[in-house]
């Protein structure tokens, strides 16, 4: 079965280029960041797992790719790791907003036998053969996505003010309340701040 070392070969070959040329700083194969005045730029990829696999059918070593953007002005809710240079390195998870690749190939022949529609369905994840013989098809594909949907997705909010409208928008939550508050302070939007201070604090007491 093809294993991790393999399927890294061809990401430094065919994807880790685009990412430097395109924003990305460190870039180190499945974990890779970017950095641009306030904004934290991520890039995860990550195998589905053996437990996934037993559970879904899907081959253990098929792929999802996460985006994300952290911004330095919100407060971390936990550590975050930072490198030898000071830089702030959040995973995806710990970012303030998040995007996932798709995939944009067939892989019906991979699913058609899944019994849960749902997973037959999604297209979120790459099927990796077992022998590794379309790695480089699936590495392509996730290339393609990066540039023509991903980097789109980055600089759109990296601009603060589109962001900004974007968590707004958000179904009303702590998280979103929690992000606005602080997006709001750093904006100067004194108003929204207030507003946005008071109903995380209302929401604060639904939990305590």
């Amino acid at each position: 079965m093809v294993g991790s070392p393999e399927i890294n070969k061809v990401i430094r070959e065919i994807l880790s280029p685009t990412l430097r040329e395109n924003g990305f700083h460190k870039v180190n194969t499945r974990h890779n960041w970017g950095w641009d005045d306030h904004c934290i730029w991520v890039l995860d990829i990550a195998a589905v797992g053996v437990s996934f696999s037993d559970v879904t059918g899907w081959s253990p070593m098929s792929i999802f790719v996460e985006l994300g953007i952290y911004y330095d002005f919100i407060p971390p809710r936990e550590e975050i790791k930072i490198s030898a240079k000071g830089e702030l390195l959040p995973k995806t998870y710990q970012c303030d907003i998040r995007y996932d690749l798709s995939c944009n190939l067939d892989q019906s022949k991979y699913t058609k036998n899944f019994h849960n529609r749902a997973e037959k369905e999604r297209n979120d994840i790459w099927w990796i053969q077992p022998d590794g013989s379309n790695i480089e098809e699936v590495i392509n594909d996730i290339k393609q996505d990066f540039l023509h949907n991903g980097l789109k997705w980055l600089i759109r909010n990296s601009n603060l003010e589109a962001a900004y409208a974007e968590i707004e928008k958000e179904e009303d939550s702590y998280n979103k309340f929690y992000n606005a508050m602080y997006f709001a302070k750093h904006l100067n939007d004194n108003e929204k701040f207030d507003m946005y201070s008071k109903l995380l604090e209302q929401e604060q007491k639904k939990f305590d």
